[in-house]
């Protein structure tokens, strides 16, 4: 697993998003792929496209600003994500 990925699913599962509590997902892709180079951020896109149907969901939402795509993780996931990423 690359470090950008990882640091994703580890800021997700910190902040709790799971299920109902979501994060923006333009917002959390630009911080993390600001920091790495332009072939990193290819690998970061494929492995990233992985995750999105296991570990992470990524829905539409509404809010007052607009509607973006949102994501959170994934619930019944909790336990493999608390693995993946070292987390005790």
């Amino acid at each position: 697993m690359e470090k950008a990925t990882k640091a994703i699913l580890t800021l997700l599962f910190k902040n709790r998003c799971f299920g109902g509590k979501h994060f923006p997902e333009d917002k959390l892709l630009k911080s993390v792929t600001r920091r790495i180079s332009k072939e990193e951020r290819k690998n970061f896109n494929k492995e990233y496209k992985k995750l999105i149907g296991t570990y992470i969901m990524r829905s539409k939402k509404r809010t007052g600003k607009g509607s973006s795509f949102h994501i959170s993780l994934n619930s019944s996931m909790s336990k493999e994500i608390r693995e993946m990423i070292g987390y005790e």
